[in-house]
């Protein structure tokens, strides 16, 4: 379960921060995975809603705010950031940073051990069960634009 947690956290951890959005809802989930495994944030960045997006948004104004005290704090997670590359962060630039530091590949699970289910799609949301070291908890997605992305509850049960 840690593991599994861990996976997802790290969008979570950067306020809730795939190209791949779109598809089925179970191609964005493991889109979304994919984009974990491969430390591709701008990949996670087009996985998520709007609503995530808008608080990710919020969260990286108020890091850039204090460029110098998140720098320091990034050295916390292994991460030797700038306070001038904290100032040009962008989601995708923020995600993938976090992605590649020691704390997070330390972590990171084993990718080919998630099994994704079958989505239950409802209207304009879906539900789609996620297994990954005997431990099953479901993402939710919301439907934009035409497109699937993981919703502001997708990450709820963290």
């Amino acid at each position: 379960m840690k593991k599994f947690a861990l996976a997802l956290t790290a969008v979570f951890v950067l306020s809730f921060a795939c190209l791949g959005g779109g598809g089925t809802p179970n191609q964005v989930v493991q889109n979304l995975f994919d984009a974990i495994e491969g430390g591709d944030g701008d990949a996670v960045v087009g996985c998520l809603s709007t609503e995530i997006l808008d608080g990710f948004d919020e969260g990286l104004e108020e890091l850039k705010a204090d460029p110098e005290g998140t720098a320091a704090m990034a050295v916390m997670m292994g991460i030797e950031i700038t306070p001038e590359e904290v100032a040009d962060l962008t989601p995708g630039k923020a995600i993938s940073i976090i992605l590649s530091s020691e704390m997070m590949t330390s972590e990171m699970p084993d990718f080919s051990t998630v099994e994704i289910g079958e989505a239950v799609i409802d209207g304009e949301t879906a539900t789609v069960p996620v297994t990954m070291d005997g431990d099953t908890e479901d993402i939710e997605l919301v439907l934009e634009d035409g497109n699937w992305k993981i919703g502001g509850e997708g990450m709820n049960f963290m």
